[in-house]
């Protein structure tokens, strides 16, 4: 056997193929302890035992003499060469060859292949998220203490678009700021169209407007301009001012005052103030300790009749520079008590010295500080200590003689304590803690951000409008109460935000232009006092679009005030203007995406530590960095060798590892806790089924009646209980439907029950994809009742909901070992229900009191002792799917496995943990509950399922598929080379979830599936538009008593009525209602909009608010829950969310809503929904773009047929089962009902005595004619 130099273990696993688990599980059998890490170092005895046990066989070909090596026939189900379908050859089609290779695989087979597919798609993407940020190379970086300042490349697109724009237009160089492309007509003529719309898709990409029809372009100014006057004020307005076509100026309070002055200058009516905002040094206390009296000044505070205890003053003294300042003393007498002879009387006849009193002698005081010390040397060498000590000695000192000379009861003491602590180290104190930081802006959010006033986390600012100064301060001084937070008000230098106007004319004019030549594209510039048209034309139709223009324009405007200019050229121009504010938006919305996630600098192969990321104001970025990378960046800055930042997104690379992983055991030999589920994941027919089911649903037998006897809930309809009760018998695996509304949550609590009342000591694991799910199914189990479900919530406590971290073993933990732990707990909570379910035994009662009274603080190791007897029983889990796993990608142990071993292998855990032992652990659970399946993509829905002996998964293949944001995904892909792939994950494949193949299996036996078919959430109106999505599955029926559904009173909880009324457009009767909007939809980067959409929505928000009845609804909603009284407003596009916000922001801040897109919206439900399609059969470049029938000739833009993400019916089924009582559709019906569904949606509402359709413009008339 051949000596090897030492070498890592990792590098003799892939030699070997040969998986960490089982070299350790070796060589723990042959006495050899080693840690279980990839990167461990071995030896040459430890290699050639690992050689021995797992290289070829003996009598493999290997071993042979090299002269007679046989050439192995190939074997026959061997994997063909890959294709390279980069290179073409004549007469081939490479995709009918791959798609012929695909026809003869096996099912298993194809499985395979699509599991891989969403696992390289993952890949592609976090590949793409982690490309490098390319950095501003003229700007000065900021480093200061632990914070960098850098700025991004703005230019950057700017820059990859001018290359393409010199490629294809011939031309040296390309100058951006002329807004325009122009080259000779002889050189245009040449290009191809088709690289002309190439470029198009690109400029989109890049934030740019470009059309590949060039244009004529005018511009009309105003002679006498109106922005002198204001430069003499505020000196030289910025071009970023000028071209801001909002006419957004930053004012001091004087510079406006002065400003009003001017004629012909207006301002909007609200204006708006920004402060940057920050936690104070209460807020970090109010963490410490429950209860405090705080007085803040400035750096300095006084707690009242308290201190700070000892060893947290010297942690914050180095963390925030905290000082004690002084002690003082107070002694009080009541008015007209004589105390000031009482004290000269002492002083005369008993020599006694006392502090002089004061105010008005009632009282006086001790103060204990630097200057009651003799001087600068002894005040310094005089601890903290010391001084409370002579605080303490001159308080006794002083209490002895007031208690021998004077009454009883005649004076009341009060004490504080003053310190003062460094603001700029509080800062970077709460920065570089991001979890203090988290919960400062979970606690102000709810607090404060709403309709009045907005706050923004990601440029940690307070928001606001006001509409004069006396309005302002008001403002500011309701904001005082809140007094855990400060505000950076810079006072006199303070500048607003405030829109302004030139009153020029253009604006009228431009309007004018708008309605009757609505194909001229016009823009107004200098906020007012320059108006841009152009008009698009096509090869050969220049001098009539040039002729057309002068017509229009002269028909319409003043000579003697304006001046008009129209191009005069022979050569061709392109418009090419730059979307700056979208590229502000998307870019800082892109980059907030990437915040708490470490950046580096440098390549990836030899990538350097830069900081965490934490604050984003693009194209300004802020991060932390960690004292021991400080010199080292340092020195790179001042080289100036940082060119681009770029994420790590570790935690989603781990991620990728952990679904690899699992299709990797479910393809291997590897034992599982039920080898069958790598049969049954694929193919659900594999699954064992129920013997004699019929006997077990029999509602006269003895299982049917025992189960109704020990049920939690007492509501459960039929087809719950079926489900329920089969999933206790189910050997391998049971799948649940639970459409929108059918009581799943109650559903999956009842199981767990049931699985529990059998077995205490099984362990369960309730998952799902997203955090707050898992936290709302846990929470549905907590009862008041009983104790024997026993849950612990596994996870980062920043990202629990408040539910969560009820459950939470972190809380848990703290509760039993921290008497100044208050939290809500499921501890606690055990502890209350055993008292509730003791009975009136008086001595019991008393015994009771005294078990919760130490409990809650006065008994540390009984406190302690019940804590550990709940850890000792926990028989069910809460965690995301995602998190689980045993290694991470640097091969130590993950999160998940730690908790694990925590709770169930604790004496191989602590004190120290035993490796050795716990690499032989393998995370094993008896019943796996997995919720909201369908949305997982199948290496996701697997990765939980593996560990478990037995798995329940509940989901709806009617609702959002995994990859839920599919077609911004698949624009990335495209975006970025990746078409192949792209074009593959648009196969029909792909747009099933796993749970869908696994349930509709046809093969699968009835007894282990089942389906919930009653809603109690919808209006019978609501319910007939949704209820087409599950015809294939017995159909959606209501549940809500026909006689209650309409009552008119909110306090009915089965009524639905919602009493609004608005000129016969909204009716109490109406629950249904298709808004038809005929506008174009718009891309903007990789999402899309429709203004239409947006204004029509505006009239909506309008009606309801104008309502008759409206007031007796917003009364009811007073005394609901805050989620009850939101409009939801959900589309299926992210941009159309942001231009609806700005809309409400502006017109309806006195209107609750909840915006989000579809996808963030399953789960939740709201009383009244509106739903924004977008989609349109016409596509426009900006928002102002006017149809252009000389170009377009059918519908004045360029058509589209595509439904986006309206394509799959399962999103349009989770925006409309998200309404109670109301339900309002805002789309293109023409575009829309050309598929069946949509069709079947239109034609429901049309003929129902509860629904309503009608046109944006009737709707939006009705609305204008009320208004004026």
């Amino acid at each position: 056997m051949r000596s090897v130099p030492t070498i890592r273990l990792n590098k003799v696993l892939r030699e070997l193929n040969l998986s960490l688990d089982k070299a350790i599980s070796f060589l723990d059998g042959k006495g050899l302890e080693i840690e279980a890490r990839p990167t461990t170092i071995i030896d040459d005895s430890v290699y050639n035992l690992l050689l021995d046990e797992f290289s070829k066989p003996k009598n493999s070909i290997i071993n042979e003499p090299k002269s007679i090596i046989q050439i192995a026939s190939p074997p026959i189900n061997h994997d063909a060469l890959e294709l390279n379908k980069n290179i073409r050859i004549p007469d081939f089609d490479f995709d009918e060859q791959e798609e012929l290779e695909e026809e003869n695989q096996t099912e298993y087979e194809r499985n395979k292949r699509v599991w891989h597919k969403y696992i390289t798609a993952q890949e592609k993407i976090i590949d793409y998220r982690s490309l490098p940020v390319a950095i501003n190379p003229n700007q000065k970086y900021t480093l200061e203490g632990n914070t960098l300042k850098i700025e991004v490349d703005q230019d950057i697109f700017k820059k990859i678009f001018k290359d393409e724009v010199e490629t294809i237009f011939k031309i040296d160089t390309y100058d951006f700021d002329s807004d325009h492309i122009l080259q000779d007509l002889e050189i245009t003529e040449q290009i191809n169209i088709e690289d002309l719309k190439n470029l198009k898709e690109s400029a989109s990409s890049k934030y740019i407007e470009f059309n590949e029809h060039p244009i004529i372009e005018g511009v009309i100014r105003e002679r006498n301009s109106k922005s002198k006057g204001l430069e003499k004020i505020i000196g030289r307005i910025s071009r970023n001012f000028l071209f801001n076509k909002e006419g957004l100026i930053l004012l001091t309070q004087a510079e406006k005052e002065k400003v009003d002055i001017l004629k012909n200058v207006s301002f909007e009516k609200n204006a708006g103030a920004v402060f940057p905002l920050f936690p104070n040094i209460k807020f970090l206390l109010s963490l410490i300790y429950k209860e405090n009296s705080i007085q803040e000044t400035g750096n300095r505070f006084t707690i009242f009749n308290g201190k700070i205890h000892n060893n947290i003053e010297a942690y914050l003294e180095k963390e925030i520079g905290l000082k004690r300042k002084r002690f003082l003393l107070i002694f009080q007498f009541p008015k007209n008590s004589g105390l000031e002879k009482k004290i000269k009387d002492l002083e005369k006849f008993k020599g006694i010295d006392l502090p002089t009193p004061e105010n008005d002698a009632i009282s006086f005081r001790i103060e204990v500080n630097s200057s009651n010390l003799n001087d600068t040397e002894t005040r310094n060498s005089i601890s903290l200590e010391e001084q409370l000590s002579h605080f303490k000695r001159e308080y006794r000192r002083i209490d002895q003689i007031i208690r021998k000379y004077f009454p009883k009861k005649s004076y009341r003491t009060n004490w504080n304590v003053k310190y003062s602590y460094d603001g700029k180290q509080l800062r970077k104190f709460y920065s570089k803690n991001s979890d203090i930081e988290l919960k400062f802006w979970d606690r102000i959010y709810p607090d404060i951000h709403g309709e009045e006033f907005q706050i923004s986390s990601d440029k940690s600012t307070l928001s606001f409008d006001f509409q004069d100064f006396e309005g302002l301060e008001s403002k500011k001084q309701s904001l005082r109460a809140y007094n855990y937070f400060y505000l950076e008000d810079y006072g006199t230098d303070h500048k607003f935000k405030f829109n302004i106007k030139f009153e020029t004319g253009l604006h009228d004019l431009q309007k004018k232009l708008k309605i009757n030549a609505e194909s001229l594209s016009t823009r107004l510039m200098l906020n007012g006092q320059e108006l841009r048209f152009h008009k698009h034309y096509k090869p050969g139709n220049k001098g009539f679009v040039r002729d057309y223009l002068t017509n229009v324009i002269r028909e319409y405007i003043e000579d003697e005030k304006y001046d008009v200019y129209i191009d005069d050229t022979f050569k061709e121009k392109y418009l090419c203007v730059e979307n700056f504010e979208l590229k502000v938006e998307q870019e800082e919305e892109k980059l907030s995406k990437l915040k708490r996630e470490s950046f580096y600098y440098g390549d990836k192969k030899n990538k350097k530590p830069l900081g965490r990321l934490q604050k984003v104001d693009y194209p300004s970025l802020e991060f932390f960095v960690e004292d021991e990378n400080i010199e080292d960046l340092n020195k790179s800055l001042l080289k100036q060798e940082i060119k681009a930042v770029f994420p790590d997104l570790k935690g989603e690379r781990d991620k990728i590892l952990r679904l690899t992983d699992t299709v990797n055991k479910l393809e291997s030999e590897v034992t599982l806790p039920n080898n069958n589920s790598r049969n049954f994941l694929f193919d659900s027919s594999m699954a064992k089924p129920i013997h004699d089911v019929d006997s077990l649903l029999d509602e006269q037998g003895n299982q049917w009646r025992l189960f109704e006897e020990q049920m939690l809930s007492q509501h459960l309809n039929t087809s719950q209980k079926q489900a329920i009760l089969k999933s206790l018998h189910a050997q391998d695996l049971m799948l649940i439907q639970g459409p929108p509304g059918t009581g799943k949550s109650t559903a999956i609590a009842e199981i767990i029950w049931h699985h529990i009342l059998e077995n205490p000591k099984q362990k369960i694991l309730l998952t799902s994809e997203t955090n707050l799910a898992v936290d709302n199914a846990m929470d549905r189990i907590k009862t008041g009742s009983n104790n024997i479900v026993k849950p612990i919530r596994f996870g980062n406590e920043d990202r629990l909901a408040s539910e969560g971290l009820f459950y939470s073993y972190e809380t848990v933990v703290s509760f039993g070992s921290d008497l100044s732990f208050k939290e809500p707990n499921i501890v606690e909570h055990w502890v209350e229900n055993v008292a509730k379910r003791v009975g009136n035994d008086e001595n019991i009662n008393n015994a009771l009191n005294d078990w919760r009274s130490y409990l809650n603080g006065k008994d540390k190791e009984v406190r302690s002792i019940f804590t550990q007897q709940y850890l000792e029983n926990v028989n069910l889990i809460g965690a995301t799917g995602s998190s689980m796993g045993k290694l991470n990608s640097e091969g130590r142990y993950t999160s998940f496995f730690h908790s694990y071993l925590k709770v169930f292998n604790k004496g191989d855990y602590f004190p120290k943990i035993d490796y050795k032992k716990c690499n032989g652990i393998d995370i094993v659970f008896d019943t796996i509950i997995m919720d909201e399946a369908s949305k997982a993509t199948p290496p996701e829905l697997a990765l939980p399922i593996i560990y478990g002996k037995k798995a329940i998964i509940v989901g709806d293949h009617r609702q959002l598929p995994p990859m839920v944001d599919g077609e911004e995904i698949k624009d990335t892909l495209y975006s970025i080379g990746e078409k192949e792939l792209a074009s593959t994950l648009e196969r029909d494949e792909f747009k099933k979830s796993q749970f869908e193949n696994l349930f509709q299996n046809p093969n699968l036996d009835l007894s282990l599936k089942g389906t919930f078919n009653t809603q109690y959430r919808m209006h019978p109106a609501i319910n007939d538009a949704v209820s087409q999505f599950y015809i294939d599955d017995g159909g959606l029926h209501c549940g809500l008593p026909l006689d209650e559904k309409d009552h008119q009173s909110f306090l009915e909880p089965s009524s639905r009525y919602h009493g609004l009324n608005y000129k016969n457009i909204l009716t109490p009767e109406t629950h249904t209602m298709w808004i038809d909007v005929n506008g174009p939809e718009i891309k903007e980067g990789t999402s899309r909009s429709n203004i239409g959409e947006v204004e029509a929505i505006d009239s909506i928000l309008y009606c309801i608010k104008n309502s008759d009845g409206y007031p007796e609804y917003t009364k009811w909603l007073s005394t609901q829950p805050k989620e009850e009284s939101e409009i939801g407003i959900i589309s299926f596009y992210g941009k159309q969310i942001n231009h609806l916000n700005k809309m409400i922001e502006k017109n309806h801040k006195d209107i609750s809503t909840r915006l989000s897109t579809v996808d963030k919206f399953q789960g939740m439900e709201r009383n009244i929904i509106i739903v924004s399609m977008v989609r349109s059969d016409k596509i426009a470049a900006t928002t102002d773009q006017s149809p252009d029938f000389s170009l377009y000739e059918s519908k004045g833009y360029p058509e589209q047929s595509s439904l986006g993400f309206a394509e799959s019916p399962n999103r349009l089924n989770v925006g409309l089962s998200r309404a109670r009582r109301l339900l309002i559709i805002v789309g293109n019906k023409d575009h829309f009902c050309k598929k069946e569904i949509y069709q079947n949606v239109f034609n429901t509402i049309s003929d129902s005595t509860n629904g309503k359709i009608i046109s944006s413009n009737i709707f939006k008339k009705t609305i204008t004619t009320d208004e004026q």
